[in-house]
C-alpha cells in the first residue's frame, strides 16, 4: 500500500517535474516573446516618434499650404472679379462690333442684291447685243463684199481716170501746138497785112493783077509776091 502511494507520489512528482519543465520551457518562450515584443515596441515607438515628427511637419506644411490656398483663392476671386469686369466690357464691345458687322452685312447684302439685279439686267442686255451682233453678221459680210466690189470699181475708175489724164495731157499738148501754130499764123497775117497796107494798090490795078494771075497766058508763068504771101498764110 505504501508502495502504491510512493508510486503514485513518484508519478505525481514526475508529472510535476514534466509540468515544471514544460512551464519553464513555456516561460522561456514567453520571455523570448516578451523580448521580441519589447524590441518591436521600441521600434514601434521609434516609428511613432518619426510619424509624430512627420505629422508635425505635415501639419506645418498643411498650415502653410492652407494659407497659400487662401491667398490664391483671394487672388483668384480678385482676378475673377477683374475678369468679369473685363469680360463685361469686352462683351459690350463685342456686342457693339457685332451690331456694326450685322449692319455692314445687311448693307453688303443690299448692295449684293442690287449688283445681282444689275448683273442680270446686263446679262439680258448682253444676250440682246449678242443676238443683234449675230443678226448683223450677215449684213456685215454683205457690206464687206460690197466694200471689196467698190474697191475693185474704185481701182477700175482710177485706171480710167489715169487713162483720161493721159488723154487730157495728150490733148493739152496738141492744143498747145495748135495755139503755137495759131500764134505763128497770126504773126504772119499781121505781117502780110502790114505789107499790104504799105503797098496800097489801086482797085483797078488789083483787078488787073488778079486777071493776069488767072489768065491763060500766065498760067505757066512765075507766081507773084502776093501768091507767095498767100502760100505763107496756109496752115502747114
Amino acid at each position: 500500500m505504501h508502495q502504491d502511494e510512493l508510486g503514485r507520489i513518484s508519478e505525481d512528482l514526475e508529472d510535476e517535474l514534466g509540468a515544471r519543465t514544460s512551464m519553464d520551457k513555456k516561460l522561456a518562450e514567453l520571455r523570448a516573446e516578451m523580448e521580441r515584443l519589447q524590441v518591436e515596441n521600441a521600434a514601434e515607438w521609434g516609428r511613432r516618434e518619426r510619424l509624430e515628427t512627420d505629422k508635425l511637419a505635415l501639419e506645418r506644411d498643411n498650415k502653410k499650404l492652407r494659407a497659400q490656398a487662401e491667398d490664391l483663392q483671394e487672388q483668384l476671386a480678385k482676378k475673377r472679379r477683374q475678369a468679369a469686369s473685363a469680360l463685361d466690357t469686352d462683351m459690350k464691345a463685342i456686342q457693339s462690333e457685332l451690331f456694326e458687322r450685322n449692319k455692314e452685312l445687311a448693307d453688303v447684302r443690299h448692295v449684293h442684291a442690287k449688283l445681282k439685279k444689275q448683273f442680270q439686267e446686263k446679262m439680258v442686255e448682253l444676250a440682246h447685243a449678242n443676238r443683234r451682233v449675230e443678226s448683223h453678221e450677215a449684213e456685215v459680210k454683205k457690206l464687206r463684199l460690197r466694200v471689196e466690189e467698190l474697191k475693185k470699181e474704185l481701182g477700175q475708175a482710177e485706171d480710167e481716170l489715169d487713162e483720161s489724164h493721159n488723154q487730157t495731157r495728150k490733148l493739152q499738148r496738141s492744143l498747145d501746138e495748135q495755139v503755137e501754130q495759131t500764134e505763128n499764123l497770126q504773126v504772119q497775117l499781121e505781117h502780110l497785112q502790114s505789107r499790104l497796107r504799105r503797098q496800097q494798090p489801086s482797085p483797078g490795078l488789083f483787078v488787073k493783077m488778079r486777071s493776069a494771075r488767072f489768065s491763060p497766058e500766065s498760067a505757066d508763068g512765075p507766081a507773084s509776091d502776093v501768091d507767095e504771101e498767100e502760100e505763107q498764110l496756109q496752115i502747114p
